[in-house]
């Protein structure tokens, strides 16, 4: 048994011939759907993005062609076989994991790809839950994955190559909450950055997140962040997430230490009039932090405020770090790599020896681990 991937992107294929990969939703489908078919095809998840197509298989190399899914792009793309084997490109076990968390990683390094959030990665696997062509060897592939691009938070070895918005928006509440380990969350606004900080908020034990709701979109956030939390066995912290409409957040309002503003609020929602219906409601000063994406707020509006502290996440200069440390970083960064990727390969061997001994003996499924058991490995 083998894992294998296979992709095309921006810099493999030209920008005139990149659009005979595009896919849709229903192409997406179809194509989950019939490689699923392929003789020796266990499992497959595609990633697809503005950036590339990825094809993620779990297959036995005894039956596997690798010449029947390069026909296939063929036949797709309406373009020789021998262009198709050009500009794709190929990894296949211990290879395959390390290049799935790079690319999920966000990391400012030289060999890192270009990365997509863990919102995209978690919808490719959703989408292959609901076309039933994943199984516990792909699924543990992209839930380790998503573990991971949650971990790195925790590292402040690894400060120097975390530099995107996300990454600088974590730090910023850990330096203005260094001992306070159960935060109230408000999130105004939707965008896959501001889901990316919920998976974050919710993942702390105790912590309780509020969303308010303005749209349709706001109400699916909550729908969303409570399957993530399923899906990396954590449904018992369900409990602490909570939505508010925009006329009843006063309370939460009063009640949040942070307040995330995403960048689909297109005006200035905190206002003076709210801040001081606020005050009213709650009896003492609280120290709070605004971490503000969209380009709307009155900023001078928090100078009359000493509890507040305002911060426009854009404007936030990305902190310098040595040479020294920005190598040091990335050795400890390829460490993680390393280990996360010897815990899955170990998890995939484990499986896979349990049922070959499965079938040598001939024991009853009830004598194994359940399904759920065997995802819930933790790299």
């Amino acid at each position: 048994m083998k894992l294998l991937m296979y992709g095309v992107n921006r810099d493999s294929v030209s920008v005139d011939e990149i659009y005979k990969y595009s896919l849709n939703d229903d192409m997406r489908k179809k194509h989950l759907q019939e490689i699923k078919l392929f003789s020796g095809v266990k499992e497959v998840v595609l990633l697809v993005t503005e950036n590339r197509n990825e094809y993620y298989l779990f297959v036995d190399e005894t039956e596997f062609k690798h010449g029947d899914l390069l026909r296939y792009f063929a036949e797709y793309t309406k373009k020789p076989l021998e262009e198709i084997i050009l500009e794709t490109y190929s990894k296949f076990n211990d290879d395959v994991v390390k290049h799935l968390l790079n690319v999920s990683a966000n990391v400012d390094t030289d060999y890192s790809d270009e990365y997509e959030t863990i919102e995209i990665l978690d919808h490719a696997l959703l989408e292959a839950l609901r076309e039933k062509s994943v199984g516990p060897v792909l699924y543990a592939l992209f839930k380790t994955v998503l573990e991971f691009s949650i971990t790195l938070c925790e590292k402040d070895s690894i400060e120097p190559i975390l530099q995107s918005n996300v990454y600088k928006t974590i730090r910023l509440i850990k330096k203005n909450f260094p001992e306070k380990e159960n935060k109230d969350y408000l999130v105004v606004g939707d965008h896959p950055v501001v889901k990316q900080l919920m998976k974050h908020f919710i993942d702390e034990t105790n912590s309780s997140l509020t969303i308010a709701v303005r749209t349709e979109e706001d109400k699916n956030s909550k729908l969303e962040i409570e399957r993530w939390l399923k899906m990396m066995n954590h449904a018992h912290r369900i409990k602490n997430i909570h939505t508010v409409s925009f006329k009843d957040i006063v309370f939460r309002l009063a009640k949040a230490d942070v307040i995330v503003v995403g960048p689909s609020i297109e005006h200035a929602w905190l206002s003076e009039e709210l801040i001081q219906e606020m005050n009213e409601v709650r009896p003492g000063a609280k120290k709070q932090l605004v971490c503000d994406f969209s380009l709307c707020q009155d900023e001078t509006l928090f100078s009359k405020y000493k509890n507040f502290e305002y911060k426009n996440i854009h404007d936030m200069a990305p902190k310098l770090f040595s040479e020294e440390k920005q190598e040091n970083a990335k050795v400890v960064y390829d460490e993680l790599l390393t280990d996360f990727t010897t815990h899955y390969m170990d998890y995939v061997n484990q499986l896979q020896a349990q049922k070959s001994t499965a079938w040598l003996s001939a024991k009853r499924p009830s004598q194994f681990v359940s399904y759920n058991k065997k995802i819930s490995h933790r790299a």
